[in-house]
């Protein structure tokens, strides 16, 4: 669905951010792009829907190429795109108004529009608050309105760059149950970040490093011994207690890695 071919990428009067990196996301997965800072996660998402442009090689949505100007608006409808701050993505000043905003280019009338908004602001959790003053909203609840905005025109993929980074616990989980909720559903999600305790949620992990593809596979076989060799890269709080025990001689298996498989595998140990 989502085609990486030689891509590099180069900001004016910069080092090369990206470099002759290829790979191809499927329908439905759910993929976390991770790394340290500066390592190109966010290039890459805004060079998945056409924000940005390579500098060389190419990148496709099914038949249509970023490259093509007169293919981006398919593009940018089918893979939306959730920010760190949801107040960026804020257009308006009711939370009706806001999830309406998309669906009012399309030129739907407004019985249809009214029956969209309700539908997507359900869907998020978020119905009860049609009315409100987005003013008035909690972070997470803000994102969560940014989300419902974006399901609002159908997209077939959603990107989360840094998406739960400005949020508290709690809006933290409410916006990882949604995209959970999300894939369930169909929708691929490809989420950046460099919070390594929300890779229990992916079934791939890539990792970037300087600009190139360090591991592209299931998150567990990563942290099983290989993430040592990555510079810089944290593993998940899970990893560092389970290595942590078997340098106490307690046998737990090398492929636990989120929080979940540690309890179960020290639950059969007894």
């Amino acid at each position: 669905m989502i085609h990486f071919s030689g891509v590099s990428f180069q900001y004016p009067q910069q080092d090369c951010v990206l470099s002759d990196i290829s790979f191809t996301i499927s329908p439905g997965e759910y993929v976390i792009i991770a790394g340290t800072n500066g390592t190109g996660k966010s290039t890459a998402a805004k060079l998945i829907n056409g924000l940005l442009l390579p500098t060389e090689g190419e990148v496709r949505y099914k038949e249509y190429r970023t490259s093509n100007e007169q293919e981006l608006g398919t593009i940018r409808q089918k893979i939306g795109m959730v920010f760190q701050n949801p107040e960026n993505q804020i257009v308006a000043s009711t939370v009706y108004e806001d999830v309406a905003f998309g669906l009012q280019n399309l030129c739907l009338s407004p019985e249809e529009i009214a029956t969209k908004v309700r539908l997507v602001l359900e869907r998020v959790g978020m119905l009860d608050n049609i009315h409100a003053d987005v003013d008035s909203l909690s972070g997470g609840q803000k994102q969560r309105i940014a989300i419902a905005g974006i399901l609002a025109v159908e997209p077939d993929v959603i990107i989360f760059d840094e998406s739960t980074s400005m949020l508290d616990p709690e809006g933290k989980q409410q916006v990882l149950g949604l995209m959970r909720e999300l894939n369930r559903k169909g929708i691929t999600i490809i989420s950046i970040t460099h919070d390594m305790e929300e890779l229990a949620e992916a079934s791939r992990l890539i990792v970037l490093d300087h600009g190139c593809i360090r591991y592209d596979g299931p998150p567990g076989k990563l942290f099983e011994e290989d993430y040592l060799s990555i510079p810089g890269l944290a593993a998940p709080f899970a990893v560092n207690v389970r290595d942590a025990l078997r340098s106490k001689g307690i046998p737990l298996p090398r492929n636990l890695f989120c929080m979940e498989d540690l309890v179960d595998g020290l639950w059969k140990l007894h």
